[in-house]
């Protein structure tokens, strides 16, 4: 069963300290050798994150791209973001960062799903729904403040 994690923005706001966050859970799961599948929730955010992550220290990078771009061999993280037609990549089905602010059917094909959410009232509203959800369903919680 997929283990489901909030990690929920607290101390600070603002585009910059969510794509901290956002790194800073992406870093860790590829030092544990996982393989990540960022789900954004449009494709102005999924190249913010992919810039972002481009612009880290050498000893801090992470390979990724954003799917459908890059090598025949994908790296270990991806990028994808919301449209009718986007699903998870083949066989990256180990961690999920959801970003787009709903549940997303495919998040039980991963072992692990995590939500990362902002500092904003609106967003963390919707974090309560998307956790009843899970939480509806038996799925195993826990939560983060940052």
């Amino acid at each position: 069963m997929t283990q489901v994690g909030f990690h929920l923005l607290e101390s600070q706001s603002g585009v910059e300290a969510y794509l901290r966050l956002i790194g800073k859970c992406v870093q860790s799961l590829y030092k544990q050798g996982r393989k990540v599948y960022i789900h954004a929730k449009d494709e102005e955010q999924a190249h913010a994150v992919d810039e972002w992550l481009w612009t880290q220290e050498l000893n801090e990078f992470v390979p990724h791209n954003i799917v459908g771009e890059g090598p025949n061999k994908p790296p270990p993280v991806q990028i994808g973001f919301a449209t009718s037609e986007q699903k998870p990549p083949e066989n990256q089905h180990d961690c999920l960062i959801n970003l787009s602010g709903e549940v997303q059917p495919f998040f039980s094909y991963f072992l692990k799903c995590f939500e990362i959410v902002p500092n904003v009232e609106a967003e963390k509203e919707s974090a309560r729904e998307r956790y009843k959800f899970y939480r509806g369903r038996g799925y195993p919680l826990d939560h983060k403040k940052y």
